[in-house]
């Protein structure tokens, strides 16, 4: 995801301070489910054995088209990222886990997750005033306002990062004429 992520950057020529997100939907922690009114445990991912042998013979085979379209997306990954330069691109996806862990770091205690709510019903609708100030809606977007805050002096110094191939034109090969055609030219300044 992270590569993904400066990609867009990269092409639609923003700092990479735009796409730094707090996640809020951690294993072991906790998600605001909508359609079940109230917190769910988001519990660790595991298969079995069987589960493994299934998702990779019938739910593959079942879901072909899906995987076709993936491998094509990530092959025009690929080839953007070629096109960009893939050691300007390595580069800024350091920089962008290095944004994503200060702002954990620094957001961590000042955000207030939807979920889990306390027990004490007086506690219970301050937490909900604070959860929803927190986050844009439910569980998504939280920490927002810390997140500017916090990389609110990173964003100049990265941008001279990200924008180094100044006034080079990038032509993106994209094997799906589904995404793009084969004559798009994105201009990066």
């Amino acid at each position: 995801m992270d590569e993904s992520l400066v990609v867009l950057a990269m092409l639609a020529q923003i700092p990479l301070t735009d796409v730094v997100v707090y996640l809020s939907k951690i294993s072991g922690g906790y998600n605001f489910a909508l359609n079940q009114e109230g917190c769910v445990l988001t519990k660790k991912k595991w298969t079995t054995p069987k589960i493994d042998e299934y998702i990779h013979g019938d739910y593959q085979n079942a879901n072909k088209d899906d995987y076709l379209l993936y491998k094509a997306a990530q092959r025009s990954l690929d080839k953007t990222i070629d096109a960009l330069g893939r050691k300007s691109v390595e580069e800024n996806v350091e920089l962008l886990r290095s944004l994503q862990r200060q702002n954990e770091e620094q957001c961590a205690t000042k955000i207030t997750m939807p979920c889990p709510e306390p027990d004490d019903e007086q506690k219970k609708l301050e937490h909900k005033r604070l959860s929803r100030e927190s986050c844009y809606s439910g569980d998504f977007g939280c920490g927002h306002a810390c997140t500017d805050l916090v990389l609110a002096d990173h964003t100049e110094k990265e941008w001279t990062s990200i924008t180094s191939s100044q006034g080079q034109k990038v032509k993106i090969i994209v094997d799906s004429p589904i995404m793009m055609r084969d004559s798009d030219v994105f201009s990066i300044r």
